[in-house]
């Protein structure tokens, strides 16, 4: 039997990476009234990534920024940035679990919300391992 890395896991591994890596406040769940800037992370979804010699997984991630209200996008693109900078720090899952690979697979949506805020969404695929397969 093999471990698997449960959603709650990574998401701790991602919010704890980018709440050491950035100035932000970063939420898993985003208080009612939160003042801006801040940032939000939520898992997408995850697939199969097996080799024919290791188990693997590929989750999707998408980090939202979200900046103060503001007509420019100055703000929002400092946090772009940021977030760009803080996920080239390789995530720390628990042990017996390897993080392969964090690769961002870019800017998904920006946008200016109704409350006058840039809403910027990063998308990352995190691949990792738990283990070899054994014949």
């Amino acid at each position: 039997m093999y471990r698997k890395l449960g959603f709650a896991e990574l998401a701790a591994a991602l919010l704890g990476v980018l709440r050491r890596n950035t100035s932000y406040e970063v939420y898993d769940a985003v208080p009612e009234n939160a003042a801006s800037p801040f940032l939000f992370a939520e898992i997408v979804g995850k697939r199969d990534g097996s080799s024919k010699t290791t188990w693997k997984e590929v989750f999707s991630v998408n980090i939202h920024a979200i900046a103060k209200p503001s007509p420019a996008r100055t703000e929002i693109y400092q946090m772009i940035q940021a977030v760009e900078e803080a996920m080239t720090v390789q995530l720390v899952l628990p042990e017996g679990i390897q993080c392969l690979m964090q690769t961002e697979a870019g800017v998904q949506s920006m946008q200016l919300d109704d409350t006058g805020e840039w809403h910027a969404v990063l998308s990352y695929e995190i691949m990792t391992s738990n283990g070899l397969k054994i014949k």
